[in-house]
């Protein structure tokens, strides 16, 4: 079946300017018709902005959430919601209510309860629901995808991830609202992967670091230990860091793979033996050479506006399930609420202590 799918972009804020619109923009069977946001001002911005026709404003009933003098959203198919975590229940309800299709940013919601009730209603209208878990189809993410399925260098016997965050770096007004602040908003990359590559997380401990000084809800450090089916997986989180880098790292007994999320690139280090001198030199020019030839491909990329992390592939694959019915388990709401059900047990085990 062919036909044209009809977006309404729900936010508009720094994740609907900079990755959903210019990705939706790049699909071929995607029509953005309007933005819709609580300041009717940013969305008229914004719409302006990306040549989108139609603005309007989001506001607060005493029925609930609505919209208003949007008549045109009438012919939408569906929503992307780019809107501050603790607005994605109320307006997932009300995008499903209207009969549309929803893609909705990580977290999904904020709790089980939130996730169950919205599924059983998208079931129950027969609209899909997807969640943004958006790098597991960067480019980079995807062939280290491919290489762990395909076993070529044995099982998986551990994963490392580590995060440092600089707080001088864009970042929402509204993150400090948020259970463990900047973490539960950012949590989900680092929870959906081992998930998908390795199998069910089970959160054994976590550990939060306060500065005494300030009473903000996001640590100096967390650190998590816990299992993705039987490997062994670590985070380490520093919220307090003067620069921003995010690395995941996948052992096998004799390779590892390093993925540095922010530049969508990919080291392959064979194992360095004995340590010896010219076993480090040797892994030194490996990784550097790597690095060096992403960098500049990914650096074009990002100048062009084409290094969009799996934005553009997450967003192709819900105008598929739409069109043809052609579902990602990976992006399912189903999905989404693992992440939610992982992320608040970190939580819960941080408080306990």
């Amino acid at each position: 079946m062919s036909k044209t799918v009809k977006f309404v972009v729900v936010g508009a804020g720094n994740i609907s300017n900079t990755r959903h619109i210019p990705a939706l923009k790049k699909i071929k069977n995607a029509e953005i018709v309007g933005v819709i946001s609580d300041k009717i001002e940013r969305a008229r911005k914004t719409a302006e902005k990306y040549n989108i026709p139609h603005a309007a404003q989001i506001k607060e009933s005493s029925g609930g959430l609505e919209v208003t003098n949007a008549d045109w959203m009438d012919d939408a198919d569906a929503w992307v919601i780019g809107a501050p975590p603790h607005f994605h229940y109320p307006l997932v309800k009300l995008g499903l209510s209207l009969g549309k299709h929803v893609l909705v940013e990580k977290p999904m919601m904020m709790n089980e309860n939130e996730c169950n009730e919205l599924i059983k209603i998208a079931k129950s209208k027969n609209k899909v629901f997807y969640v943004m878990h958006n790098f597991q189809y960067a480019n980079k993410m995807l062939k280290l995808n491919n290489i762990i399925a395909s076993k070529k260098h044995g099982e998986v016997i551990s994963i490392t991830e580590v995060q440092f965050t600089n707080r001088d770096r864009r970042l929402p007004e509204w993150y400090n609202d948020l259970p463990l602040g900047l973490f539960y908003d950012e949590a989900a990359h680092f929870l959906y992967l081992p998930e998908r590559h390795v199998g069910k997380l089970q959160i054994q401990q976590a550990y939060a670091v306060y500065d005494s000084a300030n009473s903000e809800a996001t640590p100096v450090t967390l650190s998590v230990n816990a299992t993705a089916g039987k490997v062994p997986l670590t985070m380490f989180l520093n919220f307090r860091s003067p620069v921003c880098e995010w690395y995941y790292m996948v052992s096998f007994r004799k390779d590892i793979y390093i993925y540095d999320f922010f530049k969508d690139i990919l080291i392959h280090l064979p194992t360095d033996g004995e340590h010896l001198g010219k076993d480090v030199l040797r892994s030194s020019i490996k990784y550097t050479c790597q690095y060096w030839g992403q960098f500049i491909a990914n650096g074009i990329r990002m100048v062009t506006g084409n290094l969009l992390y799996g934005h553009d592939k997450v967003l192709g694959s819900f105008v598929s399930a739409i069109i043809d019915g052609n579902v990602d388990k990976f992006l399912t709401a189903e999905n989404g609420k693992i992440n939610v059900v992982a992320a608040n047990s970190i939580v819960e085990k941080v408080n306990k202590r």
